[in-house]
Parts: structure tokens; C-alpha cells; sequence
């Protein structure tokens, strides 16, 4: 019985996955989804770098260079999940804090409505004198 020997990855690819990655976990990165095209954008405005993760294309830009280069399909996948996947992790802390200030908002009202009901009644304290 054969197996198929698995390919070792190479230097460039090594960088890729390490900058996908870096850049994926960084909140202050912009990422992106072109839904038709299936293209994922990572954005650093601050740095002024841009990635594209295409089917089987990176595209990897700064103010000078571009870096674009074709690699497999399985490659380019494996950095569209985890750039799905770190783009999942902000939408559920963006849900929660959304849903807190709902329940703040619901609990400041139930404080206000009740206090509406049960009136503060002044009692009038009559001395004769």
C-alpha cells in the first residue's frame, strides 16, 4: 500500500500563515467579506497593508509593493476559515455588549414604570400651635 508523501510547506507560505494569523486576531484590523466573489480583506490602515485571501490567490499589498501569488485551493481555505472564524469571535462580543445595553435599557424602564405606579405620597404633618 502507497501513501502519498505530504509536501513541506514553503518559506513564503510560512509567512503567509503567520501574517493571516497576526493579523486576523488583531481587533483593530479590518476584515472584510466580499460575499459573491468569496475574497477576504484583512486591512491595517495604519500600517497602510492590505490582504486579499481569494480562491487559490493571495494578494498582499503596502504603499509600495504588491505581493500577489497563486497557491492550492486547501491552502487559501484553511485562511479563509480562520479569518471567518476570528471575524465570528468580535460578532459574539459585539452580541453581547449589544444585548447588555438592551437589558439595561429594559431594566431602566421597569425601574422608571414602577416607580410611576407607586406614587410618592407627601403626607402633610398638621402642628397646631
Amino acid at each position: 500500500m502507497f501513501t502519498f508523501k505530504k509536501k513541506a510547506i514553503k518559506e513564503d507560505a510560512k509567512f503567509i500563515i503567520d501574517i493571516v494569523s497576526n493579523y486576523s486576531n488583531d481587533e483593530s484590523i479590518k476584515k472584510l467579506i466580499s460575499p459573491i466573489s468569496d475574497e477576504y480583506f484583512l486591512i491595517d490602515d495604519k500600517n497602510k497593508i492590505s490582504i486579499c485571501v481569494s480562491d487559490g490567490k493571495i494578494t498582499l499589498s503596502n504603499h509600495t509593493f504588491l505581493y500577489k501569488k497563486l497557491f492550492n485551493l486547501s491552502f487559501t481555505d484553511k485562511l479563509k476559515k480562520q479569518i471567518r472564524e476570528a471575524m465570528e469571535q468580535e460578532m459574539l462580543i459585539l452580541k453581547e455588549s449589544l444585548f447588555k445595553n438592551e437589558t439595561d435599557l429594559l431594566s431602566k424602564i421597569l425601574n422608571l414604570s414602577t416607580k410611576k405606579n407607586n406614587p410618592y405620597i407627601i403626607k402633610p404633618n398638621f402642628k397646631t400651635s
